[in-house]
C-alpha cells in the first residue's frame, strides 16, 4: 500500500505560502491529452492519520465534473456550471469523512467534450467528419481535462495522487436516442462495461493499471472563483412502481429482487407519481454478459408518436435517452455519472447463458437545495394543484443554473429564466441562482452587446429579444431584493443591451431587421413556421418596437435610482418616440387592435398585450383590447385570425390583465392550465399540442401568480421595503397562503361569507405595508392583523 503518513493534521506549516496561480495544480493521466473519445478517469490519494484532525478544509474543482469519496463514501460533486471566465471551486471540510489509520481520497473525473489532440498542439484540425463528437450537454464548457484539489499535504501541487482510466465506462450521443431527431442537448448516455471497470477504485487498495498523475496540459483559459451556491440535493426517494412488466414476478421490484432467466429478453416499466431529476443506482447480481437498457422518458408514446394522457400504460412505447449497462457475473451497482429526468423509467434486458439477478434500485433525487417557505391552500382543489405542479416544475428544473428544461436541453435561457426567478422569490425566498444567472449573462457579451440568449453554453445562440428580456431580470430583482450592488454593477451592461437596438430603428420610428433571431414565443403560422415578429414591407416591426420599449422603460426606472438620470431622461425620451411611433403606425381604429406590423396583415395577443402593459394604449382603450384578445372560458386562447399565446408568454398577457386594472380576470385565464390537468402532467410543458417537453419551467408561473396576484403578496416599493397585500379571490371561499420575502414570511388567510370577508394577514416586524380590498386600503399596523369587511 501506498499511504502518506501524516501526523495529527494535514497542513503545510511554517510561513504562509502563496497560493498557486490558477493554472497550476492540475493534475491528469500521461495519455489523456490524445485521446478523442469520452474519458473518465479516477484518481486517489491514500493517506495515514495518527487521529483525525478537527478540520482539514480544501478547494476542489474539475474540469468537466467530478464527484469526491472519502474512504468510498460520496462526500461532494461539481464543480457547479460556469464558464471559463468565472470557473468554480468547491470549498469543503473533509475533516468529518476521515478517520484514525489509513484513508482514501479518491475522485471520479470525466471529460465529454473531447478535442482532438492538434488543438493542444496548435497543428491543423482534421477535416470535420473525423472530429470527435462533443457528447457533453452544451451547456458545459472545458479547457481541458484536469482536476485539482487544494489542501496542505493532499493538494494536488504534492506528489502522491494516482490515476487511471476507467476503461468500462464512456458515453454516446443522445440526440440519436430521442423520437423524431427533435433538438436534444443535455446530459450525454453513458455505456458502462463491467467487465471492463475498476470497481474497487475507491477502496483501501489499488488494483493494477494505476500511474503517478502527472501535470495537466497547459490551460490559462480558467478564472478561478469560489462557488458562490450550495450543494446540490442528493436525497433518497421512492423509485416508482411497475406499471407493465413481461416477467413473471416483477411486480415487486424494486422493493424486492427478481430474476431474469438465461437466454431472456425482459422488459419492466417503473412509473414515479412525479416527474423527478435524480440519480439512478441499479444493483445487480450475476448475468455475465447481459446487456441492460435503462431508459427515462417523461411520458410514454402512441404508435403515432404522440402521447396524449401522461398517465396512460396500454400500448405506449418508452422511448428517449438511455444508458446501457453491461454485467459481468459479479455483484455490481450500476450509476450513470449525471443526473437524468424522468417520470417513466425502462428496464430493457436481455440476458445470455446465465440468469441475471435485478437485486434492486435506488433514486437519489437533484437539484437546487430550496427551502420551500410559500404554500397555497384553497376552496378549489385543482387551484391547489396548478400551484403544487407548478412548484415540481419550478424544482426539476433548478439546478447549478436554471433550465429552459432539465430533459432535452439543460440550458439557461434569459426568457425562461426571467419568469423563474421570480418564482425562487415568491416560494423560497433565495436570491442565489436568480443572481448567479444575471451575473452569468452580464458576462455574455456578442456582436457588439447582445447577449448569448442560453448562458453557460459552448454553442452561439444569440437571441435578440431574450437580451431585452434581461433587462426584464434587473427591473424585478430592483423590486424584490434590497441588494442594490447586483443593479449598480450591470448598468453599463444594460446600457449596451439597449443601445445596441438602436441602430435597427427605421426613419419611421419602428424597429427594422437585425440578424439575430427574434425569438417571441412558440407559436406557428399557417405555413408551420415559428412565429417571429412580423416585419412589414417597410421593414419594420411593431412588435419588436414594443418589446423595446417595455426595457427602455425599465432602464429609465434604473437609471434614475441606481446610475444617470440623464441617461434615464435619455431612454424615457427614446421609449416614448417608439410608443409614438406604434400608436402612428400599428393602431387600427376600425378593429381596436394594435397590429404587428404597419401594413395591419399581422394581429396577435403578444403585440396587443405589451401595448396594454407599457402604455401604448390608453387606460381608456385597454380594457377592449383585452377582451378582443380573449374568449370567455377559454383560458388564454385567442379569437380565430390572430396569434395566441403559449403558456410563457402568457405571463405578459396576465400582466397586462393587471395592469389594466382587471386583475379579476386571472382565475378565468387559469382555464388553460386546468385543462392541462385532465390529462395527469406532473410538471408543466414547453407548447401547447404535440409538445417537446413536459417539463418546462416557463409554464410555471401561476405559482408565483397565485400567491402574487391571488393571495395578493406583492411589494409595494422597491428593494421590497413595503408590502401590498391586495387579493383578488373571485369565487374562492377560503385561501390560506404564505409567500417568502427578503425580511420573512408572510401569511394570509381569508374567508368570504355572506358578502363578507375575514382576513388576517401575519408580516414580519420590520415590513409594513397595507391590505387593498374593494379600492380601499388599511395600514397593517401589527404584525398580525385581521379585518372584517363588506
Amino acid at each position: 500500500m501506498r499511504f502518506l503518513c501524516v501526523a495529527v493534521v494535514l497542513a503545510i506549516t511554517g510561513p504562509a505560502m502563496a497560493a498557486p496561480a490558477d493554472h497550476e495544480g492540475w493534475i491528469s493521466h500521461p495519455a489523456a491529452a490524445a485521446m478523442t473519445q469520452p474519458v473518465v478517469l479516477h484518481l486517489r490519494r491514500e493517506i495515514r492519520l495518527d487521529q483525525r484532525p478537527a478540520s482539514l478544509p480544501v478547494t476542489v474543482t474539475a474540469d468537466n465534473r467530478f464527484i469526491l469519496f472519502v474512504n468510498g463514501k460520496r462526500v461532494a460533486s461539481g464543480p457547479s456550471a460556469g464558464t471559463l471566465a468565472r470557473w468554480r471551486t468547491r470549498a469543503i471540510d473533509l475533516a468529518p469523512h476521515l478517520q484514525r489509520g489509513p484513508n482514501v481520497v479518491a475522485a471520479v473525473v470525466w471529460d465529454f467534450v473531447r478535442k482532438p489532440p492538434e488543438v493542444a498542439a496548435g497543428r491543423p484540425l482534421p477535416a470535420a467528419s473525423a472530429l470527435p463528437p462533443q457528447v457533453a450537454p452544451i451547456a458545459q464548457q472545458s479547457a481541458g481535462l484536469g482536476f485539482r484539489l487544494l489542501g496542505g499535504a493532499l493538494s494536488t501541487t504534492e506528489p502522491g495522487w494516482r490515476v487511471k482510466i476507467d476503461a468500462g465506462h464512456s458515453a454516446t450521443n443522445g440526440r440519436a436516442q430521442v423520437p423524431k431527431r427533435r433538438y436534444y442537448v443535455a446530459s450525454a448516455p453513458e455505456v458502462i462495461d463491467a467487465a471492463k471497470a475498476d470497481w474497487d477504485w475507491a477502496g483501501t487498495t489499488e488494483s493494477g493499471g494505476w500511474e503517478d498523475a502527472v501535470p495537466a496540459p497547459p490551460s490559462g483559459t480558467r478564472h478561478l472563483i469560489a462557488d458562490p451556491l450550495p450543494q446540490q440535493r442528493y436525497s433518497l426517494v421512492a423509485s416508482g412502481t411497475v406499471v407493465r412488466s413481461d416477467l413473471a414476478g416483477a411486480d415487486a421490484f424494486p422493493q424486492r429482487a427478481v430474476i431474469v432467466p438465461a437466454n431472456t429478453r425482459a422488459k419492466i416499466l417503473l412509473r414515479r407519481d412525479a416527474m423527478i431529476s435524480a440519480y439512478p443506482e441499479l444493483d445487480v447480481s450475476g448475468g455475465n454478459g447481459a446487456t441492460i437498457k435503462l431508459t427515462y422518458t417523461e411520458a410514454l408514446y402512441d404508435a403515432e408518436g404522440m402521447r396524449g394522457d401522461r398517465d396512460l400504460v396500454g400500448g405506449r412505447q418508452a422511448l428517449g435517452i438511455f444508458d446501457t449497462f453491461i454485467a459481468d457475473g459479479s455483484v455490481r451497482t450500476f450509476a450513470p455519472l449525471w443526473w437524468r429526468t424522468w417520470r417513466y423509467a425502462e428496464l430493457d434486458i436481455q440476458t445470455g447463458a446465465a440468469p441475471l439477478t435485478l437485486e434492486g434500485m435506488r433514486v437519489y433525487e437533484t437539484g437546487y437545495p430550496f427551502q420551500k417557505i410559500a404554500r397555497f391552500n384553497s376552496s378549489d382543489p385543482r387551484l391547489n394543484r396548478i400551484w403544487d405542479v407548478g412548484w415540481r416544475t419550478a424544482e426539476v428544473d433548478a439546478h447549478e443554473t436554471y433550465m429552459d428544461s432539465s430533459y432535452w436541453e439543460q440550458l439557461q435561457y434569459q426568457g425562461d429564466t426571467r419568469l423563474q426567478m421570480l418564482i425562487s422569490y415568491a416560494v423560497a425566498g433565495d436570491p442565489r441562482l436568480a443572481q448567479q444567472a444575471i451575473e452569468s449573462f452580464a458576462e455574455s457579451d456578442v456582436h457588439g452587446g447582445l447577449q448569448q440568449g442560453a448562458y453557460p453554453s459552448r454553442s452561439d445562440n444569440v437571441i435578440a429579444t431574450f437580451a431585452l428580456a434581461w433587462v426584464g431580470m434587473l427591473n424585478d430583482w430592483a423590486m424584490e431584493q434590497p441588494d442594490k450592488t447586483v443593479i449598480v454593477r450591470n448598468l453599463p451592461r444594460m446600457r449596451k443591451v439597449l443601445d445596441w437596438f438602436e441602430p435597427t430603428r427605421r426613419p419611421n420610428g419602428l424597429l427594422g431587421t437585425n440578424p439575430h433571431w427574434n425569438f417571441i414565443d412558440w407559436v406557428r403560422s399557417k405555413n408551420d413556421r415559428e412565429f417571429f415578429p412580423s416585419f412589414g414591407k417597410d421593414g419594420g416591426s411593431c412588435l419588436m418596437t414594443a418589446l423595446w420599449l417595455g426595457a427602455l422603460r425599465q432602464g429609465a426606472v434604473l437609471e434614475a435610482a441606481h446610475g444617470d438620470k440623464h441617461l434615464a431622461a435619455r431612454d424615457t425620451a427614446r421609449a416614448d418616440a417608439a410608443r409614438d411611433a406604434i400608436r402612428r403606425l400599428c393602431w387600427n381604429q376600425e378593429r381596436g387592435l394594435f397590429a404587428d406590423n404597419a401594413d395591419f396583415t399581422l394581429y396577435s395577443q403578444h403585440m396587443n398585450a405589451l401595448a396594454v402593459l407599457y402604455d401604448v394604449a390608453t387606460p381608456r382603450e385597454a380594457p377592449a383590447i383585452l377582451d378582443r384578445i380573449t374568449l370567455p372560458g377559454k383560458g388564454i386562447d385567442a379569437p380565430e385570425g390572430m396569434f395566441t399565446t403559449t403558456y410563457y408568454f402568457a405571463w405578459y398577457l396576465i400582466r397586462a390583465f393587471e395592469h389594466a386594472g382587471m386583475a379579476d380576470s386571472y382565475l378565468a385565464l387559469m382555464q388553460t392550465w386546468r385543462d392541462l390537468l385532465d390529462i395527469h402532467y406532473t410538471t408543466w410543458p414547453e407548447s401547447r399540442g404535440d409538445t417537446r417537453s413536459d417539463t418546462h419551467a416557463w409554464s410555471a408561473h401561476p405559482t408565483a401568480d397565485l400567491l402574487g396576484v391571488v393571495a395578493g403578496i406583492r411589494p409595494a416599493a422597491p428593494g421590497y421595503a413595503r408590502l401590498r397585500v391586495a387579493p383578488v379571490l373571485g369565487s374562492l371561499t377560503t385561501l390560506d397562503a404564505t409567500a417568502a420575502t427578503p425580511k420573512g414570511a408572510v401569511s394570509v388567510s381569508y374567508k368570504v361569507s355572506g358578502g363578507s370577508l375575514t382576513a388576517e394577514i401575519d408580516r414580519p416586524a420590520s415590513l409594513t405595508g397595507e391590505f387593498v380590498w374593494k379600492g380601499k386600503s388599511y395600514p397593517l399596523t401589527e404584525v398580525h392583523s385581521r379585518f372584517v369587511l363588506n
